[in-house]
């Protein structure tokens, strides 16, 4: 397949690939990557693909991209902001130690509440992006509370890096604009 024709079988069905795939995630920035994806995939296929079925073609597959998006966004598993049993967290509970948060001498205990104060702000915060956000939510939990690499939940959620790495940036404005008091006091 010449650019030419590529470029213009793109400019044709753009349009109608994006809105079967905002259909079933409701999700612009989701749809513009899986948009891509599927125009990728339709350029190594085409050549075995008769021309009277590439719109068909690309609306069956962009729907099936979406759904498996989908599938893969919703195979959430329960994770929970607990503090870790690290040789830091099982010292003696009488022993007084170093904080990292404020440089001063505090009890254990002191710093456990402190850290059961912060994780329930956590979860406050996964909380509310599971009901309003629930793409920020798994990149939130996928890169904070499991600590998986960029690429790994680029390629989970079915974006590209660079995607993903504006999420983010989109995440931390957000949570500093809303949470950033409530952080303060903790």
């Amino acid at each position: 397949m010449t650019e030419d024709k590529f470029r213009t079988i793109y400019q044709n069905y753009y349009q109608l690939v994006r809105k079967v795939i905002y259909s079933v995630l409701n999700d612009a920035d989701f749809s513009e990557d899986i948009c891509q994806e599927v125009f990728l995939l339709f350029c190594k296929k085409a050549d075995t693909l008769e021309e009277k079925y590439y719109k068909q073609w690309l609306m069956v597959t962009a729907r099936r991209k979406a759904i498996d998006f989908c599938r893969r966004s919703y195979q959430i598993h329960e994770v929970t902001a607990s503090i870790p049993e690290t040789e830091e967290n099982l010292k003696d509970s009488d022993s007084i130690w170093i904080s990292s948060r404020n440089y001063a001498e505090i009890t254990t205990e002191e710093e456990i509440m402190h850290k059961l104060e912060v994780g329930e702000l956590i979860d406050e915060l996964l909380e509310e992006f599971k009901r309003k956000n629930t793409d920020w939510y798994e990149i939130l939990k996928r890169s904070i509370l499991m600590d998986e690499k960029s690429e790994d939940i680029a390629r989970a959620l079915g974006i590209s890096v660079e995607s993903l790495r504006a999420k983010k940036h989109r995440i931390r404005v957000w949570i500093h604009k809303h949470y950033k008091d409530k952080f303060k006091d903790v």
